[in-house]
């Protein structure tokens, strides 16, 4: 059965990048490119339309920036941005953008965007297909990528997770950080129980790597990892699970 191909919008106001784009990935077996646009207002109702899974888009349309239009599209296609300007990249990892590739493209720079889409969405279904009970162990093996390079890691490696849109952000013991497509929800119901937790419903730590817990205001509590100034909010309601289930 052949797979899925990954519908596919590009965004630019210059033909002739839309026209270099398109070339580039006609290499790639797994895009489909189901429409284009030139301008804010076409591009809206493009993306409306068609419910791309992933749109290839430049910061400037028609006096506005790509990152306004995003709050007016009704579905949730993943996003490359590909553009000129470097000063936006930090406000569109902000919204979960796969990628942010400077001009001119190269088919290397496009090809590890491309292949960090396919693996959010190899590793997304495979989570939310998994069966709840099925929870890796604690010296299980896993990939994650890491800097558009996938990396063997152990999953007691893990020190917290974070929610993050759409993503979540894993933070090893080392310092390294992966983002995967996936919900904090799909997380805790892999992870080994008996040695991670949920504190918050945007937060998962390592109870290996606790150093202190103590009671913050109105029944809610911090909570300290080794090796982190900033503490971790404990909301109400997991701060009551926790005492109930681990104070003696």
């Amino acid at each position: 059965m052949a797979k899925r191909k990954i519908r596919s919008v590009v965004v630019d106001e210059v033909a002739k990048m839309r026209a270099t784009l398109k070339n580039l990935l006609n290499d790639f077996s797994t895009i489909e490119i189901v429409g284009e646009a030139a301008d804010y207002e076409s591009a809206k109702e493009l993306i409306n339309s068609t419910k791309p899974d992933l749109v290839f888009l430049d910061i400037n349309l028609s006096g506005f920036t790509s990152i306004e239009l995003l709050d007016e599209i009704t579905c949730k296609p993943k996003v490359i941005f590909i553009t000129s300007r470097k000063e936006f990249a930090i406000q569109a990892f902000e919204i979960n953008a796969v990628d942010y590739i400077l001009k001119p493209v190269s088919s290397d720079r496009l090809k590890n965007a491309i292949d960090r889409v396919t693996e959010f969405k190899k590793n997304a279904k495979a989570m939310s297909n998994s069966d709840p009970a099925e929870r890796f162990k604690p010296d299980q093996i896993i990939l994650l990528n890491f800097d558009s390079k996938l990396t063997f890691i152990k999953i007691q490696d893990i020190n917290y997770i974070e929610a993050f849109g759409n993503y979540t952000k894993i933070y090893m013991n080392d310092g390294k950080l992966s983002i995967t497509y996936n919900s904090i929800k799909n997380w805790d119901n892999r992870l080994p129980s008996d040695v991670f937790i949920q504190i918050h419903r945007s937060s998962i730590v390592n109870l290996l790597n606790v150093a202190k817990i103590e009671k913050w205001t109105n029944d809610t509590g911090r909570l300290f990892l080794k090796g982190i100034e900033i503490p971790f909010e404990i909301s109400r309601s997991y701060f009551f699970q926790i005492k109930k289930k681990y104070k003696i």
